[in-house]
């Protein structure tokens, strides 16, 4: 031993005194194994944690390192029962401990008995490392070191038996270690609680130990809330299938459910070319491209054909109901604009007769269009006999040119 200060003024030194005989520390260290090693080095005072024994190593790598702690003991057992009995004695009961654990096969519980074990073998080294602490029994008579050793007070074994911080009489499982993750349960009772939150995953295998899995009544995953299952961007609370994603297109029903056909046009979406648009199959789901029968042009909806009726009758015939369709869809489409549709003949009959006639058929083509949905209030009619005409009524082309219906804007 290097150092020769009495046991009583040994034991009264403070923290900062002790962390002057670093150097005696480290030449002491280095005779211990590498493991060990590494651990005393750690230590400039007393009360500094050492290394932390870790919970996931193999039983074998835990045996080593409890053999390296008994020898430990052993090397300083003599000097220490003298200057660190409580320490020696704690060191030396955690090691019984944590072999017992690890017959069992518990590695995080060893670990931690290990870990007390070793904290306290180093402080008894550090405690002891005095040529005053040494058992002179051997050059002594036997009855004078028994003496000394009748003076020591009993080692009380069972302070905190577990070593989880909580002393014995204080904890309802003194040979259990609490698992701490800043639950005010475990530190109440001193009993492990191996699944925090409640969600049947155990605290070790649990990414969100403190939050539970099933929070929302779905089971989540590594522990975690998986408040969106089926990741459509609907919460589990509000989807009707949580499980199932809306479609990809963008389309998101209101309930949380896929939709494979939003255009209702019997084609899926992953086939149509057109999923928002309605149309047929032989066009892969897209819609036809109709002729443009109408548009607007200036003050008139100009007409590309001719509205055709029964001869001499004002009764629109089929073939031009396609043309009085667009009509209606340009008129639904320009809610502000209001029409007057003006029926026009040639000059064959009298006038009286063909006025009567061009009247009825531009009233027909206006019940047409209110019919097909467009307010009566936005359409007038008017009929104006052969007084307005467009060709030579003396021509069977021009007669027929100036038969015709014509349907002009009177506002926008």
């Amino acid at each position: 031993m290097s150092q020769t200060e009495p046991v009583d003024q040994r034991n009264q030194r403070s923290p900062a005194v002790i962390a002057d005989d670093a150097d005696t520390e480290r030449e002491v260290a280095l005779k211990l194994s590498p493991n060990l090693c590494r651990l005393v080095l750690t230590l400039s005072f007393l009360g500094i944690a050492l290394t932390l024994l870790p919970a996931c190593s193999t039983g074998s790598q835990m045996r080593g390192q409890a053999e390296e702690i008994s020898n430990l003991n052993s090397a300083v057992e003599d000097r220490a029962y003298r200057c660190a009995p409580r320490e020696i004695a704690t060191a030396q009961a955690h090691v019984e401990f944590g072999i017992s654990e690890l017959d069992r096969g518990n590695f995080v519980r060893a670990g931690q008995h290990l870990e007390v074990a070793e904290r306290n073998a180093r402080i008894a080294h550090v405690l002891s490392d005095y040529e005053e602490c040494e058992r002179r029994d051997r050059d002594m008579d036997v009855g004078i070191a028994e003496a000394e050793r009748a003076d020591i007070d009993p080692v009380d074994f069972m302070w905190d038996s577990d070593g989880d911080g909580i002393p014995d009489h204080e904890s309802e499982c003194p040979y259990e270690p609490i698992v701490f993750i800043g639950d005010p349960e475990q530190e109440r009772t001193g009993c492990p609680n191996y699944d925090v939150d409640g969600d049947g995953v155990p605290n070790t295998e649990d990414h969100c130990p403190g939050i539970a899995a099933d929070i929302d009544g779905f089971p989540g995953e590594n522990g975690c809330p998986m408040l969106d299952m089926d990741g459509d961007g609907v919460l589990n609370v509000n989807s009707q299938c949580p499980y199932e994603p809306v479609e990809f297109i963008g389309y998101r029903e209101a309930t949380g459910c896929p939709n494979y056909d939003v255009d209702d046009d019997g084609i899926p979406n992953v086939l149509d070319e057109c999923p928002f648009e309605p149309g047929p199959a032989e066009n892969a789901g897209c819609p036809v491209e109709e002729e443009a029968l109408a548009e607007i042009q200036d003050d008139r909806i100009e007409l590309h054909q001719k509205v055709y009726f029964e001869t001499a009758e004002a009764e629109i015939l089929p073939q031009s109901f396609p043309l009085l369709n667009q009509v209606a869809q340009i008129l639904e489409n320009n809610p502000s604009i209001t029409i007057r549709i003006e029926g026009h003949t040639d000059s064959r009959g009298g006038w009286d007769y063909n006025k009567r006639l061009s009247e009825n058929r531009a009233g027909s083509v206006r019940e047409y269009l209110i019919e097909r949905g467009i307010e009566s209030h936005r359409l007038e009619s008017e009929g104006f006999s052969y007084d307005r005409p467009i060709d030579d009524n003396a021509t069977a082309d021009g007669r027929a040119a100036n038969r015709r219906v014509e349907v002009h804007i009177t506002s926008r």
